[in-house]
């Protein structure tokens, strides 16, 4: 017991020394706006996302560590003999910064405690956070019995491509960890389902009518933003919908008046060649953001406007006919998939969720997609069928959809328990298992779980505005990571 504490010890006094280090090299790379960009030779998932990568890896190498870059996605560094027993996987992409912060998301501003920016949370402060426990390491117990891997990627927010694609060439630790979920230790995640979905029409002029509907952009966040563009209203009745509306749905809508917009037909059929002019509207719907995981914590703006727009007088069109359609299918507020068909729950990992969250509608087709967090008991049904034939009823085609099953690590593992042991030390709280809707980075490696860096009860903005992680608690993550690593990789 007195070596374990003298180690916590040592440990304490070396963040206190380089913990501003830490928040130094954290700055960096929140600066980097790391969004999944245009593939390009050297960067699959874009410029930004590769800059991120190639910032963490000279940090590492400016340490003295050794780096392996895996087909410009990830880098990894091995320390210790090898094979490696432990891991530590996290990732340097982000999601979009939506409007509407009190800070600049991609300026790292430290406030009452707390550090504000976009992926300070999810996951590049977790992500450093585990660079520092590996220089702790080293620093301070330098001899490892059993190898330790660090595993940083940049395609994890759109697809996990990049760990899918690791995978098949490389074998992870036995025992390898996530920064990227929620503390005590998270050893069951839900399945995903991810359909894409589209319809098509011939043009049609008749007014009223829908122009263009942009609504999210990304499937695992709940849209906090959409906008529509229509034409043949006056500016006082659609004032007078956003009014209800914005009472109905928590949605704020709000109309402005954007451009002329000429019509292809002479509106007033007056035998000029001279297209009419008609005044368009663009409607603003604002909602909350949240993670696909959490989506009681949002309210989408994307079904919220396709709510009012349905309820609207558009004139008969095919194009609106779909639009009324998807309504139905997907109402505001229906997060668990009633009205698909597919809602279904379980014990172990509770009720399924739906998150509609990306749309786009024009004058002649539509596309979206949505996200739903399946529970074990979906892994037993044909979800893809039942999809499919809710869709086909009501002549939306199903073009295109990735499945993944349930994950479990069993909690009576060492290595789990190992984890809620240094929790508990360093919490001072009970520690124990949990299940959640999210799909972690660990999602399909055998073993894996997910460890911090959420704490129990707080709602980190993930995904939303102004995401943010308490200074301390970053810090105590890093402390624990430290701890794992020794604890794993020597022999007592």
């Amino acid at each position: 017991m007195k070596c374990r504490v003298d180690l916590r010890n040592k440990i304490d006094a070396w963040f206190k020394v380089n913990s501003d280090d830490m928040l130094k090299d954290l700055t960096k790379l929140i600066e980097v706006k790391s969004i999944r960009g245009k593939s390009e030779s050297g960067a699959p998932y874009g410029f930004e996302s590769r800059k991120a990568l190639a910032l963490a890896q000279s940090m590492l190498e400016e340490r003295g560590f050794d780096v392996s870059l895996f087909e410009d996605m990830m880098i990894t560094v091995n320390y210790g003999p090898t094979p490696s027993l432990m891991g530590i996987l996290a990732h340097l992409d982000i999601v979009a910064a939506d409007e509407g912060w009190d800070t600049n998301p991609f300026e790292m501003t430290i406030k009452d405690g707390n550090i504000y920016g976009r992926g300070i949370m999810d996951n590049k402060g977790p992500s450093i956070a585990a660079m520092y426990a590996l220089y702790c390491v080293r620093d301070i117990y330098p001899s490892l019995s059993n190898g330790f891997q660090l595993i940083l990627g940049s395609g994890e927010e759109t697809g996990f491509d990049d760990i899918t694609q690791y995978l098949k060439k490389n074998t992870p630790p036995p025992n390898v960890f996530t920064p990227d979920a929620e503390f005590p230790i998270v050893n069951i995640e839900k399945g995903r389902f991810m359909p894409v979905f589209s319809a098509k029409w011939e043009k049609d002029m008749a007014l009223p009518r829908i122009i263009e509907i942009v609504g999210g952009n990304t499937p695992n966040t709940v849209p906090n933003y959409a906008e529509a563009i229509i034409e043949g209203f006056s500016f006082e009745a659609v004032e007078d919908f956003c009014r209800v509306y914005t009472e109905k749905t928590g949605v704020k809508m709000q109309v402005v008046a954007s451009q002329t917009h000429a019509a292809e037909k002479d509106r007033n059929d007056n035998k000029t060649n001279e297209p009419s002019p008609c005044l368009c509207l663009t409607i603003t719907a604002t909602g909350i953001s949240a993670h696909a995981s959490l989506l009681e914590r949002g309210n989408n703006a994307q079904t919220a406007l396709i709510e009012m727009l349905a309820a609207m007088p558009f004139a008969k069109s095919i194009g609106f006919e779909y639009l009324c359609k998807l309504n139905k299918l997907f109402p505001h507020g229906d997060i668990r998939g009633s009205a698909l068909g597919i809602d279904m729950s379980d014990e172990k990992t509770g009720r399924i969720t739906v998150n509609f969250g990306v749309f786009r509608f024009t004058e002649y087709e539509f596309s979206g997609n949505f996200d739903s967090r399946t529970p074990t008991c979906a892994d037993e049904v044909d979800l893809v069928g039942m999809t499919k034939s809710t869709l086909d009823d009501n002549g939306i085609n199903l073009t295109y959809h990735e499945i993944t099953g349930c994950h479990h690590t069993p909690e009576e593992t060492e290595f789990v328990q190992k984890l809620l042991q240094i929790y508990e030390e360093y919490t001072g709280q009970n520690g124990k298992c949990i299940a959640i809707g999210g799909l972690t980075y660990v999602h399909d490696i055998a073993g894996g779980v997910a460890f911090g860096c959420v704490m129990p009860g707080d709602d980190n903005k993930v995904h939303g505005i102004n995401e943010f992680i308490g200074k301390e608690q970053l810090i105590t993550s890093a402390k624990m990571f430290a701890q794992a690593i020794i604890d794993m990789c020597t022999v007592s």
